[in-house]
């Protein structure tokens, strides 16, 4: 379980997150939603521990402090898909797979099930991929591995609709094993399952707390619904 209590985020001293408290818990599958700049990316930073904010409050994952870990040690049990996967020209992709020991005969298929450009394994992290491929290339990295919980931050952006659709294949098939965050600001994503929990934030706080009724609403109303 992930417990997120009383945080602040503060960022060259702009408050970013202001008291923000919810919880995940085990298998559960929690969507994050608001539009942007409401501070979705900087509570999924701030659980990993993001060394360029500065927090007040605790995050606790099971009854482990995690709230000041190296991000390394976070990594361990906390896997973010990033909204912006970096690109590792002087890396190449199978010597970082080698590295998270993720076997690479294992991924061969969902390479080509991902329609992944056929050279992967040879060219430098992210090197050469669109924003939706880059995207694609995370899901590599979470198939073959077992974490608490996973962050998709913005995962649904940029991508086709069948690709979009093997995403949400994937989403349900983890959720087995682990705890789900869904960041998004869009709908789309929650066309073949429904979250547990929806929280929707504004300005850096939680405005809403609720389930799919929420999601009905912001897909009729858009995020309109917030000003009332």
């Amino acid at each position: 379980m992930l417990k997120i209590q009383n945080l602040f985020v503060y960022k060259n001293n702009k408050k970013i997150l202001d008291n923000i408290n919810l919880t995940v818990k085990d298998k559960e599958i929690v969507a994050i939603m608001g539009p942007n700049g409401s501070g979705k990316t900087t509570l999924a930073r701030a659980i990993m521990n993001d060394l360029e904010l500065k927090k007040e409050g605790k995050i606790f994952l099971d009854n482990l402090d995690i709230t000041n870990l190296p991000t390394e040690e976070i990594a361990k049990y906390i896997y973010l898909a990033h909204q912006t996967p970096p690109e590792i020209e002087y890396i190449k992709t199978s010597v970082l797979l080698k590295y998270l020991n993720i076997n690479i005969n294992s991924i061969k298929d969902f390479i080509e099930k991902l329609k992944l450009p056929e050279d992967l394994l040879d060219r430098g992290v992210n090197n050469r991929l669109s924003g939706g491929e880059k995207k694609k290339f995370e899901l590599l990295l979470i198939l073959p591995k077992k974490y608490k919980v996973i962050i998709f931050d913005e995962i649904d952006s940029g991508l086709d609709i069948d690709s979009l659709n093997f995403v949400n294949d994937i989403i349900l098939e983890k959720s087995k094993e682990s705890s789900i965050i869904i960041i998004t600001h869009y709908t789309r994503i929650f066309k073949k399952f429904s979250p547990d929990i929806v929280y929707v934030l504004k300005n850096g706080k939680i405005v809403y707390e609720g389930g799919n009724e929420v999601i009905e609403k912001i897909e009729k109303y858009g995020y309109k619904i917030l000003e009332n």
